[in-house]
């Protein structure tokens, strides 16, 4: 059964945490920062999830995560207790590898919602990097993927406006990930991966059919002072809404490239500021991807130089991307040219 541990201050709160919790996990109680500590570092335990009240006397929940032993506490679920989500408390979150924040007072069928959804993406992760996604596992995703596409295609012909950015998009983010497989050979990383995370790209910006308010305009890196945040929020929110287990790694994927494609490396993006490898590099893949398409493919024709030239406007802004993921890009021009001439 999966083992979850509530560390609070507050022995009601515990209470009423455990009371939602119990029919379905496995629950421990902790009532300071270092009684986690102390159960946490035991070696007969095995600890799945982590619930931890951001702010407690003694250690912080933050000074807690910061005192784990991380090789040994990396596959294990974060979630933090706290009054409200500031957008301080969200960038350290993600720094530790949180899922997200729990509220007071408790909602029961919303925690026991996420708790259920971050659980089957793991799991799903998990057989991703044993490389055994299942047949079942990837055509449920290519069905749901084709599914939100038709409901896209719908709200962007109501727009008068077509897909092609969106395929280009998908397009060179797929040849970049099969470079990145050959070159790097991540272990997160299998062919059934690179079809899932490529197709995830092309809902970056499915936000827009939520935010009807704001005017549908394609922006570029270089104009991130005048992006809208809300319409990132509300793609990751509408594509996370399918908590199926057998989309679970698509539905990941894709809510992080909608929450985070116009963060910027050196963390002056939106909406959360996230800096360097906080946000995870398919997500600035994608984001790499559309300053790209949006230069290359507004060119008469395709050429090298029409490539170079995209590229150089990416280098004028060099701290807007992952340098290793601005040399991907780089080694990836022949297999580009070679797909669209």
């Amino acid at each position: 059964m999966t083992t979850i541990l509530i560390v609070d201050d507050s022995e009601i709160d515990r209470a009423v945490l455990k009371n939602i919790l119990a029919s379905f996990y496995n629950v421990i109680e902790a009532d300071s920062g270092y009684a986690a500590l102390d159960i946490l570092n035991n070696p007969a335990l095995k600890i799945d999830g982590l619930i931890i009240d951001i702010n407690m006397p003694g250690l912080s929940g933050f000074e807690v995560l910061s005192l784990l032993d991380k090789s040994k506490h990396s596959g294990m679920m974060i979630l933090l207790i706290s009054s409200e989500a500031k957008k301080d408390n969200i960038i350290r979150a993600a720094n530790f590898g949180a899922s997200g924040f729990f509220k007071k007072p408790y909602d029961s069928k919303q925690i026991l919602s996420k708790l259920k959804s971050i659980f089957a993406k793991k799991v799903l992760a998990a057989s991703m990097l044993k490389g055994t996604v299942s047949d079942k596992e990837l055509k449920a995703t290519i069905l749901y993927a084709d599914k939100l596409r038709r409901v896209y295609l719908t709200y962007l012909k109501s727009e008068k406006k077509n897909d092609d950015l969106y395929i280009h998009v998908t397009e060179i983010v797929h040849i970049m990930l099969e470079n990145y497989f050959s070159t790097k050979a991540p272990k997160d990383l299998t062919p059934e991966g690179i079809e899932i995370i490529s197709r995830a790209a092309y809902f970056y910006d499915i936000g827009r059919m939520i935010v009807s308010h704001e005017k549908f305009k394609v922006y570029s890196q270089s104009e991130i002072d005048d992006i809208p945040e809300t319409h990132t929020i509300a793609g990751a929110d509408f594509v996370g809404v399918n908590s199926s287990p057998s989309v679970a790694y698509f539905v990941k994927v894709c809510s992080d490239i909608c929450m985070h494609h116009h963060e910027r490396y050196d963390g002056r993006g939106m909406p959360h500021g996230l800096k360097s490898s906080i946000n995870n590099i398919y997500t600035q893949m994608c984001a790499i991807a559309i300053e790209f398409c949006i230069n290359f493919f507004s060119a008469e024709e395709i050429s090298a130089a029409e490539f170079n030239m995209a590229m150089n406007t990416i280098l004028e802004d060099k701290d807007a991307f992952r340098p290793d993921v601005i040399e991907l890009l780089k080694n990836s021009q022949d297999d580009i040219l070679a797909c669209y001439t």
